[in-house]
């Protein structure tokens, strides 16, 4: 069985996979995409989560009828793909995929994922028998959990962020976007050997996807060296309107054995891993949609400001979060003295940022 499977790299490292893996097994690599590094990176960011580098990669794997495109980052730790039909698989897709494979392999087993993920996610997992276990942002924090759940005897295979990083207990937890592909690769032979019709894309046809998503930033206003204590006192504020109800239908997000405190969903065992950047995320519920979303606000490590995730299952739901999120605890609480809320602004006002 010959395979055509196009190949963009990014003009980052993952070159190799395209003439030491692929032509080696039998592969036709023919249509394969910046395969020569060079670090001025002249065509897109070698980067899975990329518009450009998925768009031409599907380009390529539909213009060649291939069988799947991957794309690679820099250095091959993180990867996407593009299946025969054109459809870019990275994101929650990816963990989709992912999940079903190593399902499969062990059934009932845990998977860690970053607190970024869909409610839709979960229940693909749930569904499909297994565990989501939600956890800090941050690849190495979701490693990591993996790797401590493994030691409390919790099997958990599968660890993964919706950057692209992600790990497997078989590969010694490293994050390896190229052994991941491989992993694809080989279930979509076996599909074919089997007859099924349709290519990768199918193990993930019951994903559902969320209806809107959408990521705003609060610059901290002060000086770099207190930068981080101003963000930390925010995201404080955030867990304590909500414990005290003043948010309505507003609550705290948990996780199985995790709970939220102490700066997400954190670990309940007797060394919990320290905390570099404190998050929290909130499932938002009412009484016509029933629970319809969530809130996440993150510390950023490396700048001065709060990442604020939204998603939701409803049309304007989003918006209508942001304008809570800045009517009923920004404002009111005074944050806005110690922080930019410009850009959550503008999307309450007018449900976009341009």
């Amino acid at each position: 069985m010959k395979l055509q499977i196009i190949v963009n790299a990014g003009n980052g490292s993952g070159g190799f996979f395209t003439w030491d893996v692929l032509d080696k097994l039998g592969a036709d690599t023919f249509g394969s995409l910046h395969l020569n590094p060079d670090g001025m990176f002249p065509n897109h960011i070698p980067n899975p989560e990329d518009k450009i580098a998925m768009s031409l990669t599907r380009s390529a794997v539909l213009e060649n009828k291939a069988d799947l495109g991957i794309v690679f980052d820099t250095d091959v730790d993180r990867s996407g793909v593009v299946d025969s039909e054109g459809n870019p698989i990275n994101g929650d897709r990816l963990i989709a995929l992912m999940s079903a494979i190593v399902l499969n392999e062990h059934p009932g087993t845990t998977i860690v994922t970053d607190a970024r993920t869909s409610m839709a996610l979960t229940k693909f997992i749930t569904n499909k028998g297994g565990q989501h276990c939600l956890y800090r942002v941050g690849y190495r924090n979701v490693i990591d959990k993996g790797v401590n759940l493994n030691k409390d005897g919790i099997e958990t295979h599968l660890m993964m962020e919706t950057s692209g990083h992600g790990a497997l207990k078989e590969n010694h937890f490293l994050d390896d976007g190229a052994y991941m592909v491989v992993k694809i690769i080989i279930e979509m032979v076996r599909m074919k050997l089997e007859g099924s019709e349709g290519g990768i894309g199918n193990l993930i046809k019951d994903l559902e996807e969320p209806l809107e998503s959408v990521e705003l930033r609060m610059v901290v206003l002060s000086e770099p060296r207190y930068a981080k204590a101003k963000a930390f006192e925010a995201i404080e504020a955030f867990r304590t309107y909500i414990e005290q109800g003043s948010l309505p239908g507003w609550e705290l997000d948990s996780c199985g054995d995790c709970w939220v405190s102490d700066g997400c969903l954190v670990d309940t065992n007797d060394d919990p891993a320290a905390i570099d950047a404190y998050m929290y995320r909130a499932k938002v519920s009412d009484e016509r949609n029933g629970e319809h979303g969530w809130v996440h606000l993150r510390q950023s490590i490396h700048n001065p400001n709060i990442a604020v995730n939204l998603q939701s299952t409803v049309p304007g739901g989003c918006q209508y979060m942001a304008k809570v999120l800045r009517n009923r605890f920004l404002l009111p609480s005074g944050m806005d003295r110690i922080l930019d809320v410009s850009q959550i602004d503008k999307y309450a006002r007018n449900g976009n940022l341009s």
